[in-house]
Order: structure tokens, then C-alpha cells, then sequence
């Protein structure tokens, strides 16, 4: 489909590729060393004060967490643009500070990318809190 509306419709291909630009964070991190900031800014905001979270299943504050990671590192993957993996290490790294496991995580990471996709209020939260430890850590300023 992608193809034939390259190939036969060149102007909204263009149309649409702008929306989606306009959609993405312009920047993204590529250092991991950030991940230890964005969680302890998420814990503040949201009011967490836990050392170790539960491996419980579907967890809202991780899903949450884990959408907010994704705009910072890959955020093409969670507008569901791309099928490619996760930011490698990244839950690894996450599992080390937060006490979950990668399997749990992993199927918070599929659950986040449906949420944010299907839920307006959860996908509103997720920018409102990439916005707030975007400028509480000075990501992205020159």
C-alpha cells in the first residue's frame, strides 16, 4: 500500500510524511546513561516512592514509564512506524533500576505502544510528562 501511494499519489505521500514529522519529537537520546534521570523525574512527578517495583503483570505507572523511554529513545516505535526492536539495553538498563524483570517489561513495552495508540488520556500523559523531564534535566539544549 505504502508503495502504491509513493508511486501513484507522490503528493499526499509528502502530505503525510509531514504529519508524521510533525508528530515525532524533533531529537532523541542515544546515550542510556539518561534512562536513571528520566525514571527519577517520572517517580517525582507521579509521586512513586518505591526502590523496587513488582513484577506484577500490567502495571499502569511502568507501561506509563515505558512510553515516556520510548519518545525519548525511540519514539518512531511507539507511533507504531516502525516493527524494528527496542533502543538496545534499554530494558535491561530499566530493569536494573526499577526491579522488574525483562520479561515483564517487555510485555509492558507491547501494552504501552497499544495504550498510547488506543487511549487519548494515556497518550495526553505521556507527552505531558516527556515535556516535564525533557526541560527538568535539560535534554536537547544547546
Amino acid at each position: 500500500m505504502v508503495t502504491v501511494l509513493r508511486k501513484e499519489y507522490p503528493e499526499i505521500a509528502d502530505i503525510i510524511a509531514e504529519r508524521i514529522k510533525k508528530t515525532l519529537p524533533e531529537e532523541k537520546l542515544d546515550d542510556l546513561c539518561h534512562i536513571s534521570e528520566i525514571v527519577e523525574t517520572f517517580k517525582r512527578d507521579k509521586g512513586i516512592c518505591l526502590v523496587s517495583w513488582t513484577n506484577r503483570k500490567s502495571n499502569y505507572n511502568r507501561e506509563l514509564l515505558i512510553a515516556v523511554m520510548l519518545m525519548f529513545y525511540h519514539p518512531e516505535k511507539l507511533l507504531q512506524l516502525t516493527t524494528s526492536r527496542s533502543k538496545f539495553g534499554m530494558l535491561k538498563q530499566l530493569s536494573k533500576l526499577i526491579g522488574s524483570s525483562q520479561p515483564i517489561l517487555s510485555g509492558d513495552l507491547a501494552n504501552a505502544i497499544v495504550a498510547f495508540k488506543a487511549y487519548d488520556k494515556f497518550r495526553k500523559e505521556v507527552y505531558r510528562i516527556y515535556e516535564i523531564i525533557k526541560t527538568e534535566n535539560n535534554f536537547f539544549t544547546t
